[in-house]
């Protein structure tokens, strides 16, 4: 039976979260003092197990080296939802200057996955304070190398997936948008890519320097990255202005291409004459234009040195595109435990970034959130993947009732 969603129940979600506010502050800043990078996180899920213990979860460890699940069961008969926090951090230097700055040297959490990790954690504590009435089995997936690519689909290789197999899944991620807010997609959500190996020959038997090989290799690059319409904004204005863009999308942004391309620069002489190459593209058609785009203007650099060149695919990652029908069903849930005027719907993806989210997705129907972690008032503008990355703590709040209320609201959803 569907749970009745009604006005006691979004309250009680608000007390228990309200309660655990203060300690999911402290959880956050202890793991953005102590960062753990991808295939490291053995402290991380240390901490994270200790402070779920007590809450009568039923977990399962070792998944993937360092990942595990926290399954809260209320009826083994009932359905499972489940949600995914990613808990590793990344190689960067922090340049703020907090009491709660890394203590890692190198090693910062610059992706905010110390702030899901902390609403893993709010969710399961809020969730099982109400485990009697819940409608369904909640399981909470703490996912390793999210940011190396290849946490989820170890993690699903071990069997994060089955005994039960969830009924759907969601994920969330912290953004440069304004604390306190839920940005949502139908369909797309980001974009997967295609990478590739460019690899330049003389033609016949001519030769060529080695050192000419990787000038030529540079301005394939150049030529390559000229392409691009779309470049990630730098700064809070700019950042700002380009939510609104996603939010209005302009026909250009809903098909969007974004290039990069690349020379070996940590060692060169391994790599001359070739160079890396990525595409992330809207659709399947404009993966197919990007590269055309990319022969017209590689012929125009390799003809007048009289140099071959070859395309080889190095590997590639699925879009995350959000369940239209799971978004719909449990959006309700959403509005009443935030706020309608805080959510955010976005009708274009944004087009920088990717998520391997998306293996979970091949499986079971599944949807991902922006979480807004901003404040510009308080100089936290949570520029992903930045030395100063940081985030207004109340979104902490925010996110542990959105991705609780999402999971309840999941109740009514049918795949079929």
């Amino acid at each position: 039976m569907p749970m009745n969603l009604n006005s006691d129940l979004f309250q009680s979600l608000h007390q228990h979260a309200l309660a655990i506010f203060s300690d999911l502050r402290q959880i956050r800043r202890h793991l953005h003092q102590f960062p753990e990078l991808s295939g490291d996180e053995a402290n991380t899920t240390a901490f994270l197990l200790n402070h779920l213990q007590g809450l009568g979860l039923k977990f399962k460890i070792n998944f993937d080296g360092h990942g595990f699940i926290a399954d809260l069961i209320s009826d083994p008969h009932k359905d499972t939802v489940a949600l995914r926090v990613d808990i590793d951090a990344l190689p960067i230097q922090e340049l703020n200057e907090v009491p709660y700055r890394s203590q890692i040297p190198g090693v910062m959490h610059a992706c905010g996955h110390d702030v899901h990790s902390a609403i893993g954690v709010g969710v399961a504590r809020v969730l099982a304070e109400l485990k009697e009435t819940l409608p369904l089995n909640i399981r909470i997936i703490f996912q390793p190398e999210e940011e190396e690519i290849s946490g989820a689909l170890s993690m699903i290789r071990d069997g994060a997936l089955k005994n039960p197999v969830p009924k759907a899944i969601w994920g969330v991620h912290v953004a440069p948008i304004q604390s306190g807010k839920i940005a949502w997609t139908n369909g797309l959500f980001l974009s997967g890519f295609e990478h590739y190996l460019g690899v330049l020959s003389p033609k016949g038997d001519n030769t060529l320097p080695g050192a000419l090989l990787e000038q030529v290799a540079h301005e394939c690059c150049n030529a390559i990255l000229a392409l691009n319409r779309w470049y990630l904004p730098e700064t809070w204005g700019e950042m700002h202005a380009f939510w609104q863009t996603i939010q209005n999308a302009p026909p250009e942004l809903q098909h969007f291409i974004v290039y990069d391309a690349s020379v070996n620069t940590e060692d060169p002489e391994l790599w001359q004459g070739q160079f890396g190459l990525g595409i992330k593209a809207a659709t399947p058609a404009r993966y197919a234009d990007a590269m055309v785009a990319i022969r017209h203007q590689l012929d125009h650099v390799c003809e007048g040195m009289n140099l071959d060149y070859r395309i080889l695919p190095m590997g590639s990652m699925g879009d995350v595109r959000n369940n239209s029908t799971l978004m719909k069903t449990a959006l309700p849930t959403l509005k009443n435990a935030i706020g309608e005027g805080n959510t955010i719907k976005l009708n274009a993806a944004f087009p920088f970034n990717c998520e391997d989210f998306f293996y979970y997705t091949k499986y079971i129907p599944g949807a991902m959130v922006w979480l807004g972690g901003a404040d510009p008032s308080s100089g936290k503008y949570a520029m992903l993947h930045t030395p100063n990355f940081d985030v207004d703590e109340n979104c902490l709040l925010t996110g542990t009732l959105a991705m609780a209320s999402l999971l309840l609201g999941t109740s009514n959803f049918s795949s079929e």
